[in-house]
């Protein structure tokens, strides 16, 4: 940053929407007293301004004018450079030349004086025209061969040919030698040569005596046996982004070549004259020398907006840009003062920026500085300031402990309006995998974001987020400048047969915003419909996994809570069971039942998984529909399925490990065959041929073994990705419980959450295993360590797990030590008698617990009608056996006690009913609770 800044003079704007690099302006006189400013755009627009000054005090001017633009044109191609010469044979006047992509014109700019009031009128007349054959690049006018009194022209293509023009007419072609990319151009006249930096970072020389008596197109020799080289090359060891010839007198010229990080200075025979290395990004620069003392002078401009004046290498001046400019030129311009009396003012900057930004200004010495006001000094009250820090410090420890921390800003929030809109009306899925297994097709949902910026932003980038398997056809977009309303349109479907945990689909929206570039982050979060995973079914009878939710309202009738599945014709408005399968649920239905007796709503299916979204959908919609009544809970009051969270664990971490085992196996094959490859080769390149050794029979093996455990790794990863969403499903599941038993305290709660997260990631150097048990580690410590067991204070390592059993354990520990602290709040507030009813962790099913005046009305009901119903006799028979084994193996508590490292977690393949009820529900209306 500067402490001056640049006086503004004159600025106009060069259209809208255009781009300009730095060959899209130049200042020439064009044969008259003062310099005029030529400027071509991409988009084919010429302009051509004549600035004057009117001065109407001592530092007061009159900036642009509409008269100041003397020609305004639309060329029918981009225009790619303009350059200012004698170009017209028998005119010793400057013509304008102007190079397009395939072609090069050479237009006379001719004025004619206004009769009385009106004023001059300019207008371009074009010269002759050159069409190309090839794609251009840039172009170099000089007197080429040392002709006097005129310029030829000379285009250099995208391929590296040097098209030669000797004004009207065509000259010749020739090929650069080693050619690759095309770099600047620049001609020195008293050399009779041209400077280039090619794409090998060298400076080379060509002599245009060469390049003339050199063969034809195609040809680097000519009939005398001369070839194109160069008369020297100077590395420069970086891309050059501009390169420019000062010329002071016939016979002493500076080759100034910006870099990109780094400034040289060469002299016509090759020598590094000086070289400045330069501690910030350059965009662009222009040298001079000022007469008659032959000082070299360089004007560098940076990419923070800041123009720096070198004397050689050394730094003389600083000043800060209003805008940023990609191309600097120096000019003479007319000033009229107040008396009407005309003069030229000399060394006047001009400056464009990409958008179009024309400035012209001048260095001035007057500072800007901000100056803050004085302070008001008085006497600090410290009693006062006491009271306020205690107030400030709640204030934060409230927030703290609310964690409401928003990445979105308020002010993201004013510059731009994010709007996340899903569609409920469902379309096909074009895409791959759009049958599932049992042959049903899977719909999409569109999914539109919708950005209303209120200023300028730069660098937008909107990505959509959805939890496997749901994926997105197109996660991220990226646009380079918003200024307008702009809608984004993606889809949203199921990429593979499994379990759905969650519908929700979130929209991050990043980008730079103000001068400064300023990050911001937007966050908006909608939910998909559910018919997007599931379907309509038969309710099921039986189910191995059930739960039961109790609310304090009356039961609402389902075809109100789902009502887009009630034009189905199954779903009738007096029906109080519906089934839902899922189309990654694997033929598992999810069925839901509305109590005929008492406020409570089951949910049962075959397996644990499909649970957890159709739970969280009912939750969420008698949320919805109870929001007017404030009182409204809903409860859980079972056992939470921490076997079935064990045993999906232990399939997770099973997989990882065999992905992990075939990766290094594949890794070894393919070294050998690597191996194997090297020792073909020698055999084959040696002149004497020798035996292959059955070399070639084990090279075929090695291919075959690799190609075996290549599809072993894709079969393994496919069920990895399974097993991630059902692990995903059962962690989610068990912390919807955990929240709605209405027992644990909200601190405790949102730290499992945080700790048991739900968001199922693996990497190769850790997975889930290893971040969930650090997290569960470090919360035992903590928040939910115990009162009478010291803080370990060994820091928590990330390092790869050798088996789960520890996780297990801390998993066990953080589910009973939040009941625990939750039952003791409530015994100490004196709350209601169901409330005190809630059961800690425990694997160990309801039946074989004993009976207990807390149990369920639902169970009790249950274990009457085992005698009437021989299947629910064998279930329950079943169940027992199940309970004596835990019993036998399990203690009564999941909470392993201090100094019980050595109990073992229960298997991994026992299931476990959740709640205990009847072991057949009938959905006919037969029962008299559901």
């Amino acid at each position: 940053m500067s402490l001056f800044k640049a006086r503004d003079l004159w600025s106009a704007q060069c259209g809208e929407d255009e781009i300009f690099d730095h060959t899209s302006i130049i200042t020439s006189n064009l044969g008259s007293r003062c310099d005029k400013v030529i400027v071509g755009s991409h988009s084919g627009y010429l302009r051509v301004f004549q600035p004057s000054f009117v001065r109407l005090e001592e530092d007061k001017t009159i900036g642009y004018k509409p008269t100041d633009l003397l020609i305004e044109t639309h060329l029918p191609q981009p225009i790619l450079q303009i350059s200012v010469g004698k170009l017209v044979s028998g005119s010793q006047t400057e013509h304008l030349s102007v190079l397009h992509p395939r072609s090069v014109a050479v237009y006379s700019l001719v004025t004619r004086a206004g009769a009385t009031e009106h004023g001059d009128q300019s207008r371009l007349v074009l010269a002759y025209e050159h069409q190309l054959r090839r794609s251009a690049f840039c172009m170099v006018l000089g007197p080429f061969g040392g002709v006097n009194g005129r310029d030829f022209l000379c285009v250099q293509s995208l391929d590296g040919a040097l098209s030669f023009f000797e004004q009207e007419s065509f000259a010749f072609v020739r090929f650069l030698p080693e050619f690759l990319l095309p770099g600047p151009m620049v001609f020195l006249p008293h050399t009779d040569s041209f400077i280039t930096v090619t794409s090998n970072w060298n400076a080379e020389n060509y002599r245009y005596q060469v390049l003339a008596e050199a063969g034809g197109p195609g040809d680097e020799k000519s009939a005398s046996g001369r070839k194109i080289s160069a008369e020297w090359s100077y590395n420069i060891g970086e891309a050059a982004l501009d390169v420019i010839a000062v010329t002071w007198s016939d016979s002493y010229c500076d080759i100034l070549v910006l870099g990109e990080r780094n400034l040289f200075c060469l002299k016509d025979n090759g020598t590094l004259k000086f070289m400045k290395r330069l501690e910030y990004k350059p965009c662009c620069f222009h040298p001079y020398f000022i007469e008659p003392d032959g000082k070299l002078m360089i004007l560098v401009v940076t990419d923070t907006n800041t123009l720096l004046v070198y004397e050689h290498t050394r730094l003389r001046w600083s000043a800060q840009l209003t805008i940023a400019p990609v191309a600097v030129a120096r000019g003479t311009f007319e000033i009229i003062n107040s008396s009407q009396q005309k003069s030229s003012m000399s060394g006047i900057l001009v400056l464009l920026s990409e958008q179009g930004e024309l400035q012209c200004c001048f260095l001035g010495t007057e500072p800007s500085l901000f100056v803050a006001p004085p302070l008001e000094i008085h006497a600090i009250d410290y009693e006062q300031a006491g009271k306020e820090l205690s107030e400030l410090q709640q204030v934060v420890k409230e927030y703290t402990k609310r964690g409401a921390v928003s990445l979105a800003s308020t002010a993201a929030e004013r510059e731009v309006r994010v709007t996340l809109s899903v569609n409920s009306q469902l379309e096909p899925c074009p895409f791959p995998h759009n049958i599932n297994e049992e042959g049903i097709e899977i719909p999409m949902c569109r999914v539109s974001v919708e950005l209303s910026p209120h200023s300028a932003l730069s660098k937008v980038q909107v990505s959509i987020v959805a939890q496997p398997p749901l994926t997105v056809s197109q996660a991220s977009h990226t646009i380079s400048s918003l200024c307008e309303r702009t809608l984004i349109v993606t889809y949203v479907y199921m990429e593979q047969n499994c379990d759905v945990p969650t519908l929700e689909v979130r929209a991050v929206t990043s980008y730079l915003a103000g001068a400064g570039g300023f990050p911001r982050v937007l966050h908006n979060v909608a939910q998909l419909p559910l018919k997007l995973v599931a379907f309509f079914s038969t309710p099921a009878k039986e189910a191995d996994f059930k739960v039961t939710l109790n609310t304090n309202q009356p039961v609402v009738n389902l075809a109100q809570l789902f009502p887009e599945f009630a034009g189905d014709g199954a779903l009738s408005g007096a029906s109080n069971a519906a089934g839902f399968q899922c189309y990654g649920g694997r033929g598992s239905v999810v069925t839901i039942l509305a109590a005929k007796s008492s406020q409570r709503y089951r949910l049962q299916c075959d397996a644990l998984p499909p649970l957890c979204l159709l739970t969280s959908q009912l939750v969420e919609r008698l949320n919805r529909h109870f929001s007017k009544q404030k009182d409204f809970t809903c409860s859980y009051s079972s056992s939470l399925p921490v076997h079935e969270l064990f045993s999906e664990i232990g399939t997770h971490f099973l997989f990882r490990e065999k992905a992990r085992k075939i990766q290094e196996e594949l890794g070894q094959r393919a070294a050998q065959f690597r191996v194997i490859q090297r020792r073909l080769l020698a055999k084959f390149k040696d002149k004497t041929p020798t035996p292959l050794t059955n070399l070639d029979n084990l090279l075929k093996d090695t291919y075959q073994q690799i190609l075996v455990s290549a599809d072993e790794m894709e079969e393994i990863q496919q069920a990895l990705s399974r097993s991630r969403c059902q692990l995903s499903c059962i962690v989610r599941l068990i912390l919807l419980m955990v929240k709605l038993m209405n027992a644990t305290a909200e601190e405790d709660y949102s730290d499992l959450r945080a700790a048991l997260t739900s968001d199922v990631y693996d990497t190769e150097e850790q997975g889930w295993e290893e971040v969930t048990e650090a997290a569960l580690s470090h919360l035992l410590r903590t928040s939910l360590a115990k009162a009478s067991k010291p803080q370990r204070p060994a820091p928590i390592t990330l390092e790869p797990m050798k088996d789960v059993a520890r996780l297990k354990k801390h998993v066990s520990s953080a589910l009973d030590r939040v009941s625990k602290g939750s039952r003791k709040l409530e015994r100490k507030d004196n709350v209601s008698e169901s409330a005190k009813a809630v059961k800690s962790v425990s694997p160990i099913p309801e039946d074989a617990e004993g009976v207990h005046d807390d149990v369920p009305v639902g169970s009790r009901y249950g274990e009457r009608t085992v005698s009437a119903n021989p299947r629910g006799r064998s279930a329950a028979r079943m169940r027992a056996r199940r309970a004596a084994a835990q019993t036998r193996e399990m203690p009564d508590s999941l909470n392993p006690s201090p100094g019980a490292d050595e109990e073992r977690a229960p298997p991994p393949d026992r299931r476990v009913g959740l709640i205990e009820g009847p072991s057949e529900v009938s959905a006919s209306g037969d029962d008299d609770i559901w």
